[in-house]
C-alpha cells in the first residue's frame, strides 16, 4: 500500500491547552496507512497560540504550519514565526482577512520568501466578502511572480476551477496544487474526471489532504486509491507523499 502524507490538516488546540485533537487525527492517519501530515493553523479560531501549536505538532510528529495575521509589520511575523521553528504559514484569505488584493498579501509573500518559508495558500474563493469571491486566481498570479524563489501550495485547487489553478501551477515550478476538500467534496460530480486527468497527466505537480476535521484520513485514502488504480508505483507515490515532502524538504 501506497504510503500517504496529508498536506493539510486542521488538529486544534482546546481552549484549556488540551491536545487531543492531535491525538485522535494521529490514529486516524496511522489505521490509513498515512506517513505523516501537516498541523496547519488557522488565525482567530481553535484557539491558536503559535509555540503551543508548534510544540503539539511535533510531540505527534507534524510538520507545524502557522496561521498569518493580517499584521502591518510582515516581516516581524515572520522573524517571531521562524524563531519559534516554523517553516511554512498558513495564509486564508477569509479568516484573516487578507485578500490577495490588499498590499499586505504581497508583504507576506516577501517575508516569507526572505525567511525561508512555505506559504500554504487557500483557493476557496467563495464568501459574501466580495474581496475574496471576485476571481482571484489573476492578482494571486501576478503577486507570485513578484517574488522570485517563493514556495506556495495552493490549498484544495481551485476547488469547482481546477484546472484553471492547474494551468496556474504548470507555469512556475515553484508551485504545487493541493487537492484536500476538493478530493472528497465533489465526489460524483463532474471533478471527478478533471481529479482523474491530474492524477494521470500532472503527477509531479499535485499533492493530497484530508482538510481534517472536514474529511478523515480513511475517505482521503479511499478516493486516492480510486483514482490512483491502475497508475505506476512512481505516480502513486509523486501524489502520495513525493511531492509534498520534497516542496517541505522532509526527510524521507
Amino acid at each position: 500500500m501506497t504510503p500517504l502524507f496529508d498536506t493539510n490538516a486542521h488538529p486544534a488546540l482546546a481552549a484549556d491547552g488540551s491536545t487531543e485533537s492531535f491525538s485522535t487525527l494521529k490514529a486516524l492517519l496511522d489505521e490509513a496507512g498515512f506517513r505523516g501530515a501537516c498541523a496547519v493553523g488557522l488565525p482567530a479560531k481553535d484557539s491558536f497560540e503559535p509555540r503551543l501549536y508548534f510544540a503539539s505538532a511535533r510531540a505527534h510528529g507534524f510538520f507545524p504550519v502557522a496561521a498569518w495575521n493580517n499584521t502591518p509589520d510582515a516581516q516581524k511575523q515572520a522573524a517571531d514565526l521562524t524563531g519559534l521553528g516554523y517553516r511554512a504559514i498558513k495564509i486564508h484569505p477569509r479568516l484573516s482577512g487578507l485578500s490577495v488584493r490588499d498590499p499586505g498579501f504581497g508583504d507576506a509573500l516577501r517575508a516569507a520568501a526572505d525567511a525561508g518559508m512555505t506559504v500554504f495558500h487557500c483557493s476557496y474563493q467563495f464568501a459574501a466578502d466580495a474581496r475574496h469571491a471576485i476571481d482571484p486566481l489573476p492578482a494571486l498570479i501576478d503577486a507570485v511572480a513578484r517574488v522570485p524563489g517563493l514556495r506556495m501550495i495552493l490549498l484544495h485547487g481551485g476547488t469547482v476551477e481546477l484546472l484553471r489553478y492547474a494551468e496556474a501551477v504548470r507555469a512556475s515550478r515553484n508551485l504545487l496544487l493541493d487537492l484536500s476538500f476538493t478530493l472528497n467534496r465533489y465526489e460524483g460530480s463532474s471533478l471527478d474526471h478533471d481529479i482523474g486527468f491530474l492524477f494521470r497527466t500532472f503527477d509531479q505537480r499535485i499533492c493530497i489532504g484530508s482538510d481534517y476535521p472536514d474529511y478523515a484520513p480513511a475517505q482521503v485514502r479511499a478516493r486516492f486509491e480510486h483514482f490512483a488504480a491502475g497508475l505506476s508505483q512512481e505516480k502513486r507515490d509523486n501524489i502520495g507523499w513525493r511531492n509534498i515532502t520534497t516542496l517541505l524538504e522532509i526527510a524521507s
